[in-house]
């Protein structure tokens, strides 16, 4: 079993990524009601980038999280 400091770790790091993920959706949102196409293309690669780096922010904590309970379901023993 991990110490609980780990899993507070894994839980604000998937809540900063799910912040940032909201935020970047919103700029892409906003993207789409820009009228000059320059300012177009900046938001939208900007926001598909924050998109894609908080999707694996979000990702990383939860297959560490489901690793970590299923090697504890294998083996309960151990710590």
């Amino acid at each position: 079993m991990k110490s609980f400091g780990w899993w507070i770790k894994q839980i604000l790091f998937g809540g900063v990524s799910l912040l940032f993920l909201l935020l970047g959706l919103n700029a892409l949102w906003s993207a789409y009601q820009v009228q000059n196409p320059h300012e177009f293309i900046m938001l939208f690669f900007s926001s598909s980038l924050m998109i894609l780096i908080s999707a694996v922010g979000m990702i990383y904590p939860a297959v560490r999280i489901f690793a970590c309970l299923r090697a504890r379901k294998n083996n309960p023993c151990s710590t």
